[in-house]
């Protein structure tokens, strides 16, 4: 099982150039709150070292992302299974993987312009957030956050970008390490994965 694709991690990772830009939504608001810390990452170049940058924006991203539920829908099935020890040890070693990414991918800026709709659609119970990143010299990326409301806060819990699910592919990418091991399998998975990532 190797480690996600760059396109994983854009489907997970996005912010708006227009991070000042008046949005009204509250999920758009919430997408908002995480663009905004990770333009101020990226800005913030070498004069930020790795583990400053993880102290920023880990409360950021445990804000704006619902990591207890992702983590039991990307496992699947076997969460039930799961003592509650290893539940939340699994849950811990996501949001460090997590926040890890976002550490690894957004510590340069290169003029990038980032781009957010406030006309947030709705899919059942949940709503899908518009994004788009328009690269200096490249074509743009469109990104679909779906957000869903938990204990009263609409957070992030997929990532579409080109019809992909992030949380489709995650399901996926975690099978392997439970199918040889289990919870214990996988948490030693991520933790390895968020070492490399802050190592790197």
């Amino acid at each position: 099982m190797g480690q996600p694709k760059l396109v994983m991690l854009l489907c997970a990772l996005f912010l708006t150039g227009s991070a000042y830009a008046a949005v009204s939504d509250p999920a758009a608001i919430q997408v908002q709150t995480l663009n905004a810390a990770l333009l101020k990452s990226m800005r913030a170049g070498s004069t930020m070292s790795m583990t400053e940058r993880y102290k920023a924006l880990e409360p950021v991203i445990e804000q704006v992302f619902a990591i207890p539920l992702v983590t039991r829908l990307a496992v699947g099935p076997q969460w039930a299974n799961f003592p509650a020890d290893q539940q939340k040890a699994l849950i811990a070693a996501y949001s460090r993987f997590t926040v890890a990414n976002y550490v690894h991918n957004f510590h340069k800026y290169d003029g990038e312009k980032f781009e957010i709709d406030d006309n947030v659609l709705s899919r059942g119970d949940d709503k899908v957030v518009h994004t788009r990143i328009v690269p200096t010299h490249d074509v743009p990326v469109t990104l679909l956050y779906r957000m869903h409301e938990v204990d009263g806060t609409w957070r992030v819990v997929d990532v579409i970008s080109d019809g992909v699910s992030q949380l489709a592919l995650r399901r996926s990418d975690f099978a392997a390490a439970l199918g040889s091991g289990g919870a214990p399998a996988l948490i030693a998975y991520l933790n390895k994965a968020s070492d490399d990532l802050m190592r790197t």
